[in-house]
């Protein structure tokens, strides 16, 4: 299908329903807003050196709409909901000797990974600590209660041992 025709598809779909056509306008103004230089500012230039801002954007964009007829009026409504993240990805050198590329580094990003993997390495252990420790108290309860000449039950195991523990 032609630009064109797309365009007057579009056109006539914004005549039937004027509060999706405002929305969709809103939309394509936000993501034309979208750019590096809306967050960071213009590239600036010092002799035969530019320097280039780049940003990390990340736009999200939910909308939706309807119409329906009623007995009394026609009804016709729209909603949305825009996010739009920009952070510093780094910049761009421009000189005599060519471009270079220097990334600006996020220390935040470099800790997490890392303290998530010793969080997860330090439950792991003490999950099983624990529950080697009650299986060890089961195991004794059960020797106690053979040396004894009584078997005792799940129950009355599970009650000496809250005993115990009191």
């Amino acid at each position: 299908m032609s630009e064109s025709a797309a365009a007057r598809r579009a056109a006539r779909r914004a005549a039937r329903h004027p509060a999706v056509a405002a929305l969709s306008g809103l939309i394509e103004r936000t993501g034309a807003g979208a750019r590096a230089e809306t967050v960071f500012g213009a590239p600036v230039t010092e002799g035969a050196t530019t320097v280039v801002p780049v940003a990390r954007v990340a736009w999200l964009t939910l909308m939706g709409g309807g119409s329906g007829r009623l007995l009394i009026s026609d009804g016709d409504g729209a909603g949305g909901f825009g996010l739009l993240r920009a952070r510093p990805a780094g910049f761009v050198v421009l000189d005599g000797s060519g471009a270079r590329f220097q990334p600006i580094r996020q220390p935040v990003t470099a800790l997490v990974l890392p303290l998530a993997v010793i969080g997860a390495v330090v439950a792991t252990r003490i999950v099983g600590v624990s529950l080697r420790e009650v299986r060890r108290r089961r195991g004794i309860a059960a020797k106690a209660a053979i040396a004894a000449g009584t078997v005792a039950t799940a129950e009355e195991t599970s009650e000496q041992e809250t005993g115990a523990r009191e």
